[in-house]
């Protein structure tokens, strides 16, 4: 349920994090994407710092020199941000293609490789305060998005896949892993979509008394 989840403060205010992975979260950041419009969370390169420290992938320090580099050029970092919502499209195909054991587009499997190559090479393990982690690529405004593209590559590459699932809300377009043991999750979140259900269910049956 979505309270069990982490919000990630944005300039437009809290994202709920109901994927159950950072790659399905991340696609998550435009809401209502199967609506007439659709809800845009990621507005500024600032804003998919924040999103990624709030996913605990990055540590505070490494966000502060990102958003400082992103200062420096403005331009670059627009670019890279338009380049992460087509990712971000790239991927929603390709999940839910994969979920369907359908091949994904080769446009969006050839998208999601050329991020691959140039953000996503891990180059060893550091230790950090007593713990192991990996050891990030080249600091870039891209590599950003590298435990995104981690976490896409173990979900489409592994049985996970099968478990994607798209919120049965019409227009929603928010993608989850169904961890239920019955593997019958319909919502992103019960609070969210799965109450207006109810609601809409509710109506219905009083206006056809």
């Amino acid at each position: 349920m979505a309270e069990a989840y982490p919000s990630v403060e944005l300039s437009g205010g809290p994202l709920k994090r109901v994927g159950g992975a950072v790659a399905l979260d991340f696609v998550n950041t435009v809401g209502w994407r199967l609506a007439d419009e659709a809800l845009e969370r990621l507005h500024s390169y600032g804003d998919l710092v924040a999103w990624v420290r709030g996913t605990g992938a990055i540590d505070a320090t490494r966000a502060r020199r990102l958003a400082a580099r992103a200062k420096a050029d403005p331009g670059k970092a627009d670019r890279v941000l338009a380049e992460a919502r087509r990712l971000r499209d790239a991927l929603f195909r390709t999940f839910l293609a994969r979920s369907h054991d359908k091949a994904p587009a080769k446009a969006d499997l050839g998208l999601i490789n050329r991020w691959l190559a140039r953000t996503a090479p891990r180059a060893g393990l550091d230790l950090r305060r007593g713990r192991l982690a990996w050891r990030w690529p080249d600091e870039t405004l891209e590599s950003l998005l590298a435990p995104v593209l981690w976490s896409a590559g173990e979900l489409l590459t592994g049985d996970d896949a099968a478990r994607i699932k798209l919120c049965a809300a019409g227009g929603c377009g928010w993608v989850f892993l169904d961890a239920s043991r019955k593997a019958n999750r319909l919502w992103c979140s019960m609070e969210d979509c799965g109450n207006r259900a109810k609601a809409k269910r509710h109506y219905r049956r009083r206006t056809s008394v």
